[in-house]
């Protein structure tokens, strides 16, 4: 339940402040052809997120005995950093391969997935979480129930490393379903540096996943399509990318 409290929360601060910045004409929507509906918080959002994360609790529950003493909070920004960079990465590969068996099994998509593209174009940050509460649970629910029992068996773990890792994936995710096009000042402060990286998957990539779905399976980084042939730059609804530089278009 707290994860999907807090889940909830990001969900809410970012469809707010993205909006905000909209009104003001500080950002545009990535396919402005497309009627906005999807402007309020979904309940099975949040059941989603409670039920589909319970792998990670069960993991955490069970190995609990000791897990605590165990925590510090170190000021090691640096080694946090790199931390949730590396676990991004690691987490990009099972994403990429979970969600293309998802797409390409019709059986599984249409019992497990469908539902998270059932709006197509038309996505706020409310549509992050939104779907079946299986699609998260194997997305999410298995890899992150392995991290937690990997950080269990060392000496000592760092709550900051946690408290980044939770900021980026959770930045990331909403960016990337939030339906506007972003400048860099944001998406580098909300992925903590991540979508800075090459080849990274910028928001723009996963709203096109949304609009045709054999494109960009992947969650972070886009190698995985390049690889898998399944990258797609742009698409016909899509504007183009009016931020040439990290800090162009109207001044805050």
């Amino acid at each position: 339940m707290g994860v999907a409290v807090m889940h909830a929360t990001f969900e809410h601060i970012w469809y707010h402040f993205l909006d905000w910045l909209h009104r003001k004409e500080y950002i545009q929507r990535l396919a402005p052809s497309i009627k906005v509906t999807q402007n309020q918080y979904f309940k099975e959002s949040f059941w989603a997120v409670a039920v589909g994360s319970m792998p990670v609790s069960a993991a955490g529950f069970y190995l609990r005995h000791g897990f605590w003493n165990r925590c510090l909070f170190s000021d090691d920004i640096v080694g946090s950093l790199l931390f949730t960079w590396f676990v991004m990465v690691l987490h990009d590969a099972y994403f990429f391969a979970v969600h293309s068996f998802m797409h390409l099994c019709k059986s599984v998509y249409k019992r497990v997935h469908q539902w998270h593209h059932s709006t197509n174009g038309d996505l706020t940050a409310f549509n992050t979480a939104y779907g079946d509460i299986l699609d998260i649970a194997f997305t999410f629910g298995p890899f992150y129930a392995a991290l937690v029992a990997y950080v269990y068996n060392q000496s000592s773990w760092n709550a900051l490393d946690v408290i980044c890792l939770m900021w980026a994936v959770n930045g990331v995710d909403i960016m990337g379903h939030c339906g506007y096009d972003l400048p860099v000042w944001i998406y580098a402060s909300g992925s903590l540096g991540v979508l800075l990286a090459p080849f990274a998957q910028r928001p723009k990539h996963h709203y096109i996943h949304h609009l045709d779905p054999r494109y960009n399976r992947s969650l972070y980084f886009t190698w995985w399509d390049r690889l898998a042939g399944t990258f797609r730059e742009n698409h016909p609804k899509v504007v183009n990318d009016i931020y040439a530089t990290p800090w162009s278009g109207k001044e805050l």
